[in-house]
């Protein structure tokens, strides 16, 4: 689990130079934005904007994972200022550009979140929301649809997760969709009713929900 306080010198740092970047699109200076995004991404990361954005978003996870292990540090540097990026394209009405960023923004929030333990009450689950909330009109790729599926389960909200999962099955169905939603199911079988009521959840809907499993095989 990442230090509670680290991140909260590491998210003060961020929003420093957030701040600054803010200001810059608050006066619609947007390419000067983009600018500065690019400069503080090659100063703490070692990497461009253009290189980060030409990689799919597995390959970026693996590029900022040596060893297996996720480089945090570089991790929520990308996360933030992809955000911002997509903020900018924002406003240059360029919505394509701004999805883009968006999408590859929560992939890595998500997963830092998943493979770090963080916190329930960190500031880092606040920016996945408000992500979550910027593509909530949008059709997601499949895998920040896991990443969703997983993070929601992770939080105790099973009604999400559940909802995640059979969008998954229905969109993109797969022997490996079912098996999670099957594995899904099992955990939740072993939850106390406190636990699966504070979901929005209860031991009759995770049958209900093993046996609408039944017709995906």
């Amino acid at each position: 689990m990442i230090n509670k306080d680290y991140i909260l010198r590491l998210a003060e740092q961020i929003g420093y130079e957030l701040s600054i970047l803010i200001g810059l699109r608050k006066r619609n200076r947007f390419q000067d934005e983009l600018i500065a995004i690019d400069n503080l991404l090659l100063k703490y990361t070692g990497l461009t904007s253009r290189f980060i954005n030409s990689l799919a978003d597995e390959l970026l996870l693996q590029s900022l994972s040596p060893l297996g292990k996720l480089n945090v540090d570089s991790a929520l540097w990308i996360a933030s200022m992809l955000k911002e990026e997509g903020a900018a394209y924002e406003g240059l009405a360029n919505s394509n550009e701004s999805y883009y960023r968006y999408t590859k923004s929560l992939y890595l929030l998500l997963e830092l979140l998943f493979q770090e333990h963080v916190g329930s009450d960190s500031p880092l689950y606040n920016e996945a929301e408000e992500l979550i909330h910027k593509l909530a009109d949008y059709a997601l790729p499949a895998h920040i649809q896991q990443k969703l599926f997983r993070y929601y389960e992770q939080r105790g909200m099973y009604a999400q997760a559940e909802n995640f999962l059979f969008d998954l099955l229905e969109q993109h169905p797969s022997p490996e969709t079912l098996q999670a939603g099957q594995e899904f199911y099992q955990r939740l079988q072993k939850k106390s009713t406190t636990d699966l009521q504070l979901g929005d959840f209860s031991h009759e809907e995770v049958q209900e929900g093993l046996d609408q499993l039944q017709r995906f095989r």
